[in-house]
């Protein structure tokens, strides 16, 4: 689903019990029944006035109007701010939706009223720079119809499915009564109705377009010929395609065997019980901790290579400012690419809660990855963080450096140098590929892909970027006369446009290079 601007404003904590949740409840109400009887938005002086409370009692409660108003919609709202359904039918669930809650916004229709009448009086104030204090956002409803069209989701592209999202959030809340009412004087009941038939509206148009698109990206498909095992070997066979592959190998060794003589390396760490769940973490060179982390994932179909062989990465980037972190996991065919991608998300997890005694910061963490890991990484991007366990942030990954990356496995499947060891089948190869996912709701991809690379690892580039959209994926690097091995020493190198592009999701593009 779509990712938010800005994150709805939090109503102060109120008082469970005693004294100071009997002053939290006054205070509510008296904002309340200002802006019910005089049809305005209180200060929290006013609050105050009204409750025979001190001002510095009302302020140590609400210290703004914003956090006031925020308590008076999330009092008003409750219910319906935790409205869920369980029913599998995705129309049906946004009926539920409109017909359990509609009547409560006539209800508070007018702390509704205000709510919208203090974000625009702030939105001016802040143009001008003039706000003089938190202001208050909102977007509760953003949450409450991700949940409606849940069922929906297979049926609709990412891009659709967004457009429907962005769509219904304008026909469902307070703007249907402000238009309907104030300029059409129709009656709260025909507001219902009409709002409702407009979220059937939306939906029927977005089943169709994306119905008819499938059907047209079927059909082109059926009338195509399917490519020779041959042309998917000569595709993606990097080995076989790049004669000097040995001597590019070996550098990597040889440079990685020399970085890891520098001294601050933490080796071997366990992320997991399995002997493959370990990383090796270099610090920041500044030492001065709260650095931003660099994730390192490598590739080789996921069935070949070692952390180690790339550790010739982390100097200069630990040298730019950046804590540098490398991870292993087991390799195919020992198990599948859905393990593997499960480790990650383990390996993360590990990153983000232990990172800070190693100098990082686990608020800023960037994760790259080359061929293989470059799709391990993407899909960090779009994982489900609270899913992974309810202590993570759902942004745990702030961004992601794709580099040669692999975003639709299906093609793979027909490469029989590859095959028969990642044991791909139709069903998990569109599970598993990055493209086919919804788009991040939080995020930033880079990708990067040599020139000389084939047409497939072009055209997988140019896939996610439309499959995401140009929100989520925010460049591009194309360096010329790099194939799929020799790109990766870009990411090494302080004066490419991929090492600047590391830089710059780090927060570091200021950093001397």
């Amino acid at each position: 689903m779509a990712r938010l601007k800005h994150t709805p404003s939090e109503a102060p904590r109120a008082p469970e019990r005693g004294v100071r949740a009997a002053t939290f409840r006054q205070l509510l109400q008296a904002a309340m029944d200002i802006i019910r009887l005089k049809g305005h938005i209180p200060s929290v002086a006013e609050a105050a006035a009204r409750s025979n409370v001190s001002r510095a009692t009302a302020y140590r409660y609400f210290p703004s109007r914003s956090a006031l108003v925020t308590a008076v919609v999330d009092s008003s709202l409750g219910p319906v701010r935790q409205m869920a359904s369980d029913n599998p039918n995705g129309r049906e669930r946004l009926h539920e939706l409109f017909c359990q809650t509609f009547p409560r916004f006539k209800e508070f229709e007018a702390p509704m009223r205000a709510a919208a009448q203090l974000s625009l009086e702030q939105w001016g104030l802040e143009r001008a720079g003039l706000l003089a204090e938190e202001p208050y956002r909102r977007g509760h409803r953003v949450r409450i119809l991700e949940h409606a069209l849940e069922p929906m989701s297979p049926l609709l592209s990412p891009r659709m499915r967004d457009r429907l999202h962005h769509a219904l959030s304008i026909v469902y809340g307070i703007e249907p009564y402000v238009v309907l009412k104030d300029i059409w004087g129709l009656e709260d009941r025909e507001v219902e109705r009409t709002a409702l038939w407009m979220a059937d509206a939306l939906v029927d148009a977005a089943l169709r377009d994306s119905a008819a698109k499938r059907a047209a990206a079927e059909a082109a498909a059926a009338s195509t010929p399917s490519p020779a095992p041959e042309w998917f070997d000569a595709q993606y066979n990097n080995r076989a395609r790049i004669p000097e592959h040995p001597s590019i190998l070996k550098y990597w060794a040889d440079a990685s065997a020399q970085a890891l003589q520098r001294p601050g390396w933490i080796r071997d760490l366990a992320y997991g019980d399995d002997e493959s769940e370990r990383l090796d973490i270099l610090p920041a060179a500044s030492g001065a901790g709260k650095a931003p982390v660099f994730v390192y994932i490598h590739g080789g179909y996921w069935r070949a290579l070692d952390k180690r062989d790339h550790a010739f990465l982390a100097p200069p980037l630990a040298d730019a400012g950046a804590t540098f972190v490398q991870l292993n996991y087991a390799l195919c065919p020992a198990v599948d690419i859905e393990h593997i991608a499960r480790q990650m998300a383990q390996a993360l997890a590990w990153v983000h809660r232990n990172i800070a005694a190693h100098g990082g910061d686990p608020e800023r963490i960037v994760v790259a990855g080359h061929s293989a890991g470059g799709h391990l990484a993407t899909m960090l991007l779009a994982c489900d963080w609270q899913r992974v366990a309810p202590d993570l942030p759902r942004d745990l990954v702030k961004s992601a450096l794709s580099i040669s990356g692999v975003y639709e496995l299906e093609p793979l499947r027909h490469a029989p140098f590859l095959a028969a060891d990642i044991g791909l089948t139709e069903a998990s190869a569109l599970r598993l590929s990055p493209a086919a996912m919804p788009a991040p709701k939080q995020g930033t991809l880079v990708t990067v892909v040599g020139g000389d690379e084939s047409e497939e690892f072009h055209r997988q580039a140019e896939l996610i970027a439309s499959a995401w959209g140009r929100r989520v994926v925010v460049g591009a690097e194309r360096p010329a006369n790099r194939n799929h091995m020799s790109v990766l020493a870009d990411l090494a190198d302080p004066a490419s446009g991929t090492h600047r592009r590391a830089l710059g999701l780090l927060g570091l593009a200021g950093s001397p290079r």
